[in-house]
């Protein structure tokens, strides 16, 4: 984006532009797709300056406030005036437009990464004989979640319920969603003291597919004496 163009957006967005220029830059804005798009950056980045940066947004349009003058008093000649004009401020408007776009985007939702800290799965004290158990286990504790995912696959008759329970957690983050999730209602229909730890993991793998209505109505079953009620109540009001 080049000085004309800050300029020309300036003067538009406070009324300043003459008659003639305004249609032609509106005929612009119609016409020309990364023009257009400049435009809204500028506008968004100057809206963010304004709340988060006031005195430094004044200096910066004061700036095109007095260079503008000059080139419209010239905008009658065949070639546009050579403006010298300090690019410091354009580095903080494109710098301030990315952080804002930054900025923007994490107010938006929260993160699945923002609540996947999972308990610590501890089986041996069962079954400290089988191989698979311990390596499911371990790689799970590790995060290395395809490994468990391939060591609980390896295990004969996967009926413990907690087994299943990391298993299906080990599925959600490795992005098998639909499978994970057959794990994790299956434990919610039932009555184990994982019911309620299924919901929730239920409803972070939803968050995680960014289907956040799915996502508030999994929480909204999490009962006020569950261990993760809070983080639920917490993510729910997020989302709402």
């Amino acid at each position: 984006m080049n000085e004309e163009q800050y300029i020309g957006f300036e003067n538009y967005l406070n009324n300043d532009m003459p008659s003639e220029e305004k249609i032609i830059f509106e005929e612009r804005l119609t016409s020309d797709a990364e023009f257009r798009e400049s435009f809204e950056l500028y506008k968004e980045t100057t809206k963010f300056l304004d709340a988060k940066f006031s005195t430094e947004t004044i200096d910066f349009k004061e700036n095109l406030k007095s260079v503008s003058k000059d080139y419209f008093a010239e905008n009658t000649k065949s070639k546009p005036k050579v403006i010298a004009f300090r690019p410091f401020y354009f580095a903080i408007a494109a710098s301030l437009a990315i952080a804002f776009g930054a900025w923007f985007m994490m107010q938006q939702n929260p993160s699945y990464s923002d609540y996947n800290q999972h308990e610590t799965a501890i089986f041996m004290e069962r079954s400290n004989a089988d191989v698979n158990v311990k390596n499911a286990q371990d790689f799970f504790n590790k995060k290395e979640y395809q490994k468990a995912v391939a060591s609980f696959e390896k295990i004969e008759n996967l009926t413990n319920t907690e087994m299943q329970y990391f298993y299906g957690i080990s599925l959600i983050e490795v992005n098998d969603f639909v499978k994970g999730e057959l794990f994790l209602n299956n434990i919610k229909g039932g009555n184990s003291i994982y019911k309620d730890k299924a919901t929730w993991n239920l409803a972070l793998s939803k968050l995680k597919q960014k289907k956040y209505e799915d996502c508030k109505k999994f929480l909204k079953e999490i009962p006020a004496d569950a261990e993760d009620y809070s983080k639920a109540q917490e993510l729910l009001k997020k989302l709402e």
